[in-house]
């Protein structure tokens, strides 16, 4: 019975459930379970860590994978793009407010990180995306291009009506 409905259901709805309840459960397993354990500073330590060597793999990776140069600040931030989008899934909505190849600002308005603290109704209190995203952005692209920087400069979790990140070549 398991076996029919599985083949009813197309590989690209399986991996929006995969992308969907990767995102999710992270989420719970974070604020629901981990950081009221262990405390919210050693829960950010952790998810900081684990984001940091996370993006040190994926960015070389999905660069090799997809042929992505990395040259400048502009491949550094379309390398971001496509790492971001291949391991969270679809549902990033954004914007480029500045782009030379020493400097990119980028906002992101709709994060599916977010929609699901929405979704599951989980009150973020001990959030830690900022600093997980800062380590997994800038080792990332350290990774591929070590004249390359990532740094975040504004953030939905903290209040801000986006999150906003620069990417620069040094």
């Amino acid at each position: 019975m398991a076996e029919e409905i599985l083949k009813k259901i197309s590989p690209e709805e399986k991996w929006a459930w995969t992308a969907n309840t990767h995102t999710a459960t992270l989420v719970i397993r974070g604020e629901n379970t981990l950081a009221p354990l262990i405390g919210a500073e050693k829960y950010k330590e952790i998810n900081t860590k684990i984001y940091g060597e996370g993006g040190k793999i994926l960015f070389p990776m999905v660069k090799e994978a997809y042929n992505i140069p990395v040259e400048d600040a502009i491949g550094a931030s379309i390398l971001a793009t496509v790492v971001g989008e291949l391991t969270v899934g679809p549902g990033f909505e954004g914007e480029t407010v500045e782009e030379t190849p020493k400097r990119v600002v980028a906002r992101t308005t709709k994060c599916p990180w977010m929609e699901k603290y929405k979704e599951y109704n989980v009150k973020p209190k001990y959030i830690p995306c900022v600093e997980g995203h800062e380590a997994w952005g800038d080792l990332g692209v350290k990774a591929v291009n070590p004249r390359l920087s990532f740094k975040m400069l504004k953030a939905m979790p903290k209040g801000d009506p986006y999150c906003e990140y620069v990417f620069e070549f040094e």
